[in-house]
């Protein structure tokens, strides 16, 4: 089945379900709530279920009611019910490894696996399946169904950010001999990092601001930025020529693609980068959120920048986040809240 035609149907259960919980909410009581359910508790991973206990009904009588009853032999209806039970019919195997960064095989890490299972339009169900990883760093799931499936993976002295894999299910082929790689960060020891939030206005004609991340400072520091916009005042319904230039002179930044942006690089800084977005981009946006190691020839940190070329009149709006080892070439960047230093 084509993607597209799936969502459609994915729509329109979900949109059929919606109508339906809505009518029986009306007509149902509250003791007569479906079984073995339980609400998501994130996009990446499903919580288990529990149990409901039944009224009882007194013998030679149904729970329904005649217009329940009239609804399920409704054709559309039990076609949908079909559908749906289809979709949570669908069989699950996983089979995973988990590595750290450096390569190496976690071995003994918890691995939390969780069903999705379609219930209402109000709530999900499903069912918590956990295990461990072998001395190889691999798991594996098997013989399951649902609708979707999601983990989390635990170890103390390592870190796992579920955010990093919550589509990994969208493309996932079940192959033993290829499993999905999962990583994870081996803890080297967390130092007080230096955590700057700068918002600003940046003129759109070109001029330069100077920013001080390690200080918290605007208009100070070896970070230049500048944003050029073409018009410099614009219709917002319309796509415009900017771009955003930023650089350091005596050091420079690298774009993170790390999945854990816990250790800066040694070397091989630019001095300057830049965003460029053309009027006829295929993917224009207005706005960009992206992050980069930085060195001022002395100190080593990460910042994420967002830049918001739109506002009109000018100036328009610049953000700053930035952590920062204060230790002169101390590339650690590893980050505990409780050590954080404010400037």
């Amino acid at each position: 089945m084509k993607p597209s035609r799936f969502s459609f149907i994915a729509l329109l259960v979900v949109m059929f379900l919606a109508a339906w919980w809505l009518w029986r909410s009306k007509r149902v009581p509250p003791a007569a709530a479906p079984t073995k359910t339980a609400p998501t508790s994130s996009a990446n991973m499903v919580a288990a279920s529990g149990t409901t206990s039944q009224p009882s009904t007194p013998a030679g009588k149904s729970a329904l009611t005649p217009e329940m009853l009239a609804l399920k032999q409704n054709p559309k209806v039990q076609a949908m019910e079909k559908l749906v039970a289809g979709i949570n019919a669908k069989p699950i195997n996983v089979y995973g490894k988990v590595i750290d960064q450096f390569g190496q095989p976690v071995v003994d890490a918890k691995v939390n696996g969780a069903t999705l299972l379609l219930m209402g339009f109000d709530h999900s169900g499903g069912e918590s399946f956990p295990t461990t990883t072998d001395s190889e760093g691999r798991f594996s799931f098997t013989g399951l169904h649902g609708a979707r499936f999601g983990l989390d993976i635990e170890k103390a002295g390592y870190k796992y950010d579920t955010q990093l894999y919550v589509n990994w299910w969208n493309n996932y082929k079940p192959d033993p001999d290829n499993p999905a790689i999962f990583h994870m960060w081996k803890l080297q020891g967390a130092e007080p990092l230096v955590h700057t939030s700068i918002q600003a206005g940046l003129s759109c004609n070109g001029s330069p601001r100077n920013f001080d991340v390690l200080a918290g400072l605007r208009d100070a520091g070896d970070l230049v930025v500048t944003l050029t916009r073409n018009p410099v005042n614009i219709d917002r319904s319309k796509p415009f020529d900017w771009t955003l230039t930023f650089g350091i002179a005596n050091g420079g930044l690298i774009e993170i693609t790390d999945l854990y942006p816990n250790e800066a690089p040694a070397g091989g800084y630019q001095p300057s980068v830049a965003i460029n977005m053309p009027a006829d981009a295929k993917n224009w946006t207005p706005s960009v959120v992206k992050s980069y190691y930085i060195y001022d020839g002395k100190n080593y940190g990460r910042i994420t920048i967002n830049i918001m070329a739109d506002y009109q009149p000018p100036p328009t709006h610049f953000e700053i986040d930035s952590y920062v080892n204060p230790v002169p070439g101390d590339r650690n960047l590893e980050f505990d809240p409780a050590q954080a230093i404010k400037p």
